[in-house]
């Protein structure tokens, strides 16, 4: 008989007692430090995601909430990652330069879930027309201060408060861009019903949202794999192509309305 004083774990000792191998006495040892290491950085995990004000939310969230807490994110963006408010941070974005090289963005551009604006700004830089449509007050207050510092930009781009379910615009676009946003949305099919609305024939609307579980976002209402969004936008167009974009861990899509 022997004896390891040093493991006090509950059911290692008993091993001891009754003579198991070391073998085996090391491997419950690893696998209890493990588990404590799972533990402490689940904990650690745990107090980050604290910090962030935003609640939680589900399917059945009002339109007053949602609206609230789409403010809470841009203001907690504001606060934790400022650089992301920012045109130089999206310059080189895959958004902006994936879709010029295949030529797919045409004036005048409907932007869905617009946010801050960053790309809008720099889509009009690039002489395209925009017009920026979020929900979020908030987000449409710091898309027009970069707005403002761009004068050359008046009459070409803009962005609009309001709910894509309850706006009304005399014209009609060329393109939609609804990018990071039906992952969010209390209705996406409404979401892209009233896009539609707003386009001209033969317009494109172009797409991008998180692979599955690839960002984890209280926020984010429902996930998307490749077959999961072409089915989805498959009721709306015969014509979807669908992009699993490892690198970014997004899915992009395109689709003629």
């Amino acid at each position: 008989m022997f004896s390891v004083p040093h493991l006090q774990k509950r059911g290692i000792q008993d091993r001891v007692d009754f003579g198991a191998d070391q073998t085996a006495i090391a491997f419950d040892a690893a696998v209890q430090g493990k588990i404590e290491n799972s533990m402490v950085r689940l904990i650690r995990r745990k107090k980050r995601i604290d910090h962030d004000p935003r609640p939680y939310i589900s399917r059945d969230i009002s339109l007053e909430e949602f609206i609230r807490v789409n403010d809470l994110t841009f203001q907690y963006r504001q606060k934790t990652h400022p650089q992301a408010l920012t045109l130089e941070f999206w310059e080189d974005s895959p958004l902006i330069h994936f879709p010029l090289e295949r030529g797919l963005l045409r004036s005048d551009i409907l932007d869905v879930g617009c946010g801050s604006g960053e790309i809008d700004i720099i889509l009009g830089l690039k002489g395209y027309n925009v017009c920026g449509l979020d929900v979020s007050p908030y987000a449409v207050e710091i898309a027009n201060s970069h707005l403002k510092k761009h004068p050359e930009l008046i009459g070409k781009v803009r962005f609009v408060n309001g709910n894509i379910e309850k706006i009304h615009f005399e014209e009609r676009f060329n393109t939609a861009v609804i990018y990071h946003t039906l992952e969010h949305v209390i209705d996406p099919h409404r979401t892209l019903e009233q896009t539609i609305r707003f386009l001209n024939p033969r317009a494109k609307i172009l797409l991008e949202v998180p692979y599955k579980k690839a960002y984890r976002d209280r926020t984010h209402l429902r996930r998307f794999s490749p077959r999961k969004l072409k089915r989805f936008l498959s009721v709306f167009s015969n014509s979807v192509e669908v992009i699993h974009l490892k690198q970014r861990r997004t899915i992009f899509a395109i689709v003629d309305a």
